[in-house]
């Protein structure tokens, strides 16, 4: 190796532990290793925050789902509709407790309280949803601390609701807590003093605490509210018995053999539940209540979902009701009224002949021979048996001029009953030139 070459080498090996030792040679490279780590535990950290400070992922809403192959048509579809529309607004409370209200309505408790459970949580202010738990909590025998505990919950929340003063009166009537009970009971008369419930209330509290002359006072008063009311007669009985008035007690005793009725509970948030009855016992009871009170369009919607149900007698009652209205009317001479009756009585059975026959009755009476001949054709195709229909067709096409047509029905009627008027009016149409 020549001299040239190994100075050249002995500078390379001296240079080596010189770079080695100048930090300026290797900053670059740790600068940079130095930024990417830190952004890497800065942006871990931020991931972190991110994960740690978003709210869970919302759990989806979970409602009873009882099975609805043995209910009626229209109890399995008020049902359906209301559990789709609540699963279809999950955060909207009033839907969620729609749906636990029918269920309510259709005696389906333990659904219903699991279903209230869920909508007092999405709406805990809302007294309605924790008051019909405690309702349906009892009906299921729930413990009875428990009872009175989401009693007192709702009247946390809704104090000055005398109903739920009086619902949570009777829940410690039942057990055994007369004082609570009578206190709970004075604080609903507080509110309303004209409350057949609380003063009945009061009374029976009263008996049971031994207390006669409490006890006569608030029956007397309850009866005088309501003196059809059979359990406040029946209460006051006993309470006379402990004043030592045995005349009086006999009286009343008496009075509440004689009566069946017994005074309500003006609660609009049980009423609400009512409401959404559809079942059959509650329909037949609507439809009653509808007639008695003359509400067409409401009797008709009974009776639509009672025929859906499986049972059209209260169709056939509408209808028959309808007829007799209109016919009474038609008798009467008072046919503007009666023809309005029979176009009611028509949309509830379109395929009645008698409702055709006489509809057309009243309109040749009062000379509306066209629409008379309408009604009369419409009879006898839906009873082409019926010789009173074809003849009065037969009168009719007779006036507006078509004797041949006139024949032809009088013909038809006579051969169904040789001794309908129809065969002395054919033969004197037949005689004339």
């Amino acid at each position: 190796m020549g001299r040239a070459s190994r100075r050249k080498r002995e500078r390379a090996e001296a240079a080596e532990p010189a770079a080695a030792a100048n930090p300026r040679t290797r900053k670059p490279y740790v600068f940079l290793g130095a930024v990417l780590a830190a952004a890497l535990v800065l942006a871990w950290g931020a991931w972190q925050f991110v994960r740690e400070s978003s709210p869970p992922a919302p759990k989806a809403l979970v409602l009873p789902d009882p099975d609805r192959s043995a209910m009626t048509a229209p109890v399995a579809r008020a049902i359906s509709q209301a559990r789709a529309a609540a699963l279809a607004s999950p955060d909207v409370a009033s839907a969620v407790g729609h749906y636990c209200q029918v269920l309510h309505a259709h005696w389906l408790h333990e659904e219903a309280a699991d279903c209230y459970d869920v909508a007092r949580r999405l709406a805990p202010r809302d007294f309605r949803w924790v008051y019909l738990l405690a309702g349906v909590e009892e009906v299921l025998g729930a413990d009875g601390e428990r009872v009175l505990g989401l009693f007192r919950d709702a009247i946390g929340l809704a104090p000055d609701f005398p109903p739920l003063q009086i619902r949570y009166g009777d829940a410690l009537l039942r057990l055994g807590l007369w004082e609570e009970a009578r206190q709970a009971y004075g604080k609903a008369v507080e509110l309303d003093p004209q409350l057949v419930l609380a003063h009945r209330g009061l009374g029976q509290a009263a008996n049971l605490l031994g207390d006669g002359a409490a006890a006569v006072s608030h029956l007397e008063r309850a009866a005088a509210l309501a003196p059809g009311d059979r359990i406040s007669q029946t209460a006051l009985a006993r309470a006379y018995t402990l004043t030592g008035q045995q005349d009086r007690a006999a009286e009343a005793a008496s009075r509440a053999q004689q009566l069946s009725g017994q005074a309500g509970l003006p609660d609009y948030v049980y009423h609400q539940v009512d409401k959404l009855r559809v079942d059959p016992e509650s329909l037949r009871a609507s439809f009653a209540r509808a007639v008695r009170e003359g509400d067409r369009q409401k009797a008709l919607e009974a009776a639509t979902l009672l025929e859906e149900s499986g049972a059209p007698e209260a169709r056939r009652q509408l209808v028959l009701a309808a007829k007799q209205r209109a016919n009474e009317l038609a008798f009467s001479g008072n046919f503007d009224e009666a023809l309005v009756e029979y176009e009611r009585a028509s949309e509830l059975a379109p395929n009645d002949p008698e409702i055709q026959h006489n509809w057309g009755t009243v309109l040749l009476r009062r000379g509306e021979l066209e629409a008379a001949a309408g009604h009369f054709e419409q009879a006898v195709r839906l009873n082409p048996r019926s010789a009173d229909s074809l003849f009065n067709l037969g009168v009719v096409l007779e006036s507006l001029g078509r004797q041949d047509e006139a024949i032809a029905r009088f013909r038809q009627a006579a051969a169904i009953n040789p001794d309908h008027v129809a065969v002395t009016r054919l033969a004197e149409l037949e005689e004339s030139p």
